[in-house]
């Protein structure tokens, strides 16, 4: 049983049977160290922020317009980012203790309505997140240059990011459900 009592394991493996990596799974590594690498980026400019607007407050006496309303934003996507990480990793909390004491077919079940659960959250989060993103894509922020389209584009493209990895669980479960004894 792996994390968050999911069959199969934590980390999902790039290689098959064969030893041979897909592009697929090519892909999809080169998408994680991106989104990786995009949320510390704006994690250090969200520190960056805060810190430049403490100082420019406290010490020089004159607070910056835009670096409270930025580092909000910056939140805003890195708490999505993160989301789309944990969902790779498998990292979300989950009451395992059940399904750890079921048989492998019914834990195999039990990883696929959470699948399917977490594909139709992903679905209907991605169709309102991107009429919300495209309803404020001509809204102005108060103190920066871009649009709240911009603020809310990481909503739908989240979603879509964690239904890609929702799917991927719901295969492996699967493929638990039809193999159990090499489940777990």
């Amino acid at each position: 049983m792996g994390a968050a009592g999911r069959p199969g394991g934590g980390r999902r493996s790039a290689r098959h049977e064969g030893g041979t990596v897909s592009a697929a799974d090519r892909a999809a590594g080169i998408a994680a160290r991106a989104i990786d690498a995009l949320a510390v980026a704006l994690f250090t400019a969200m520190f960056g922020c805060v810190i430049a607007q403490v100082f420019f407050r406290y010490f020089l006496g004159s607070p910056l317009t835009w670096s409270d309303e930025l580092g909000r934003y910056l939140l805003v996507w890195c708490s999505f980012l993160g989301w789309i990480i944990a969902a790779r990793r498998r990292s979300h909390l989950g009451v395992g203790m059940f399904a750890e004491r079921a048989p492998p077919r019914l834990r195999a079940l039990l990883a696929l309505f959470a699948a399917v659960a977490a594909v139709a959250f992903a679905g209907v989060l991605a169709w309102y997140g991107t009429r919300i993103a495209l309803r404020n894509a001509d809204v102005e922020t108060v103190a920066l240059f871009f649009g709240m389209g911009v603020v809310y584009a990481i909503v739908p493209l989240a979603a879509f990011a964690v239904g890609l990895h929702a799917l991927a669980d719901a295969r492996a479960a699967v493929r638990a459900f039809a193999a159990p004894g090499k489940a777990g």
